[in-house]
């Protein structure tokens, strides 16, 4: 009796860790790897902030924004990415009708994290595939906006979002399979640029 209760005792054992072992994944890939990410966005018109100059504010029509963004960096332990970005932006009021609609163009750095090892209060809110995890980054730089007279400020951003890993469930059930970072996410910040805060929508692909 004692060697049977032996005998399942380690056929149970065995079969923890081989599906432990089916479900890791490979500690051999690279934790830092070169991306590039990609975004489109749409930035409401908040509110004008500093002093107006003798022609008033750099918009002062209550201009909103929609723009593209491009960045290559570092995916930097996994969790981090830290990069450079150049990006276009189309000025116009949904306020003003008369207001003419003007370009710009914005340099940034992109620091951006995604904890996806993370617990919270002690339980693991990710699943075994770990395919979504939240997302918060800052930017800062510079914004040029080609007017009559071509006008550069500073730039500065906080975001925060969701960051969804599509690549993992293409890979799922393979054994020592290696983490695919590509993904897609959705941001949410706020911005300030051309002495006016915004608030940037975003929807963005990395890879």
């Amino acid at each position: 009796m004692m060697k049977n209760t032996f005998r399942i005792l380690i056929a149970v054992v065995m079969t923890a860790l081989a599906f432990q072992a089916n479900a890791q994944y490979s500690q051999l890939g690279p934790k830092n790897e070169f991306m590039l990410k990609v975004e489109a966005g749409f930035g409401p018109f908040m509110g004008n902030a500093g002093k107006a100059g003798e022609n008033g504010y750099n918009l002062s029509h209550y201009e909103s924004n929609v723009g593209v963004n491009v960045m290559a960096g570092m995916n930097i332990s996994q969790d981090w990415f830290l990069g450079g970005g150049v990006g276009g932006n189309y000025y116009f009021s949904l306020k003003q009708q008369g207001a003419e609609p003007m370009f710009g163009a914005n340099v940034f750095v992109d620091l951006d994290f995604r904890p996806i090892w993370k617990a919270v209060m002690g339980v693991d809110y990710q699943p075994t595939s770990i395919n979504w995890a939240p997302l918060m980054g800052v930017r800062a730089g510079g914004s040029m906006l080609f007017a009559d007279q071509m006008l550069f400020t500073p730039l500065a951003e906080a975001y925060g979002g969701i960051n969804w890993y599509y690549g993992q469930q293409k890979a799922r059930g393979m054994r020592n399979k290696t983490r695919i970072w590509h993904s897609l996410y959705a941001t949410l910040g706020v911005a300030y640029m051309q002495q006016t805060v915004f608030l940037p929508i975003r929807v963005g692909w990395r890879w």
